[in-house]
């Protein structure tokens, strides 16, 4: 009987580590919780600029005086500054439609002092999943499995609402025209957006 009873606990305590497991590496909760982000175009193209400042004060050279600068001694300190360049101009923008999930809302590229960012616009409305990657195409053609030829750009940060993706220097804008929401756990395309 004993041996019946921890044959019992030792199957029941395996069948708990697989649903355990099985839950991590799938994530079903994933499709029914939104994770919502709410970044804006400004904070794109803010940027943080450390600017050097001198100042030099020139004493006699026959002055001792404690603290006092001496000739050719220049004290030099550093303040940051956070500056917010004028004007990102849209260069692409498109309409988000799901691939067998739900998906609304826009994507736009903005550039700006040779920087580009795509932006998923504050109507962004995908439906989550899990291990969710956005990703930029030269084609809409992902029908038989992962593109080969796109460019990565990172981890979805959430499936609702305005954030911002800074577009590397391999993006081209005459080449990548398609936006994609890829789940690469299920090699599936949840949303793609045409860009024109």
């Amino acid at each position: 009987m004993d041996v019946i009873r921890r044959y019992r606990w030792l199957v029941i305590g395996g069948l708990a580590v697989l649903v355990v497991g099985a839950f991590l590496a799938f994530r079903p909760d994933k499709l029914f919780v939104d994770d919502a982000v709410d970044e804006t175009l400004a904070e794109a193209f803010t940027t943080t600029q450390v600017t050097p400042v001198t100042t030099s004060t020139t004493m006699p050279a026959s002055s001792t005086s404690p603290g006092a600068s001496q000739p050719g001694d220049p004290s030099t300190t550093t303040s940051s500054t956070t500056t917010a360049p004028q004007g990102p101009t849209a260069t692409a923008t498109g309409m988000f439609s799901g691939i067998d999930h739900s998906a609304t809302g826009t994507a736009t590229v903005y550039e700006q002092g040779g920087t580009s960012v795509l932006r998923f616009e504050d109507d962004t409305d995908i439906q989550n999943g899990p291990d969710l990657y956005v990703w930029l195409l030269a084609s809409d053609n992902y029908d038989g499995g992962a593109p080969d030829a796109h460019l990565d750009l990172g981890k979805i940060k959430g499936n609702v609402g305005g954030q911002n993706y800074e577009l590397p220097g391999e993006y081209d804008p005459t080449v990548h025209r398609v936006v994609l929401v890829w789940c690469k756990r299920f090699a599936v395309p949840f949303a793609a957006a045409p860009l024109a």
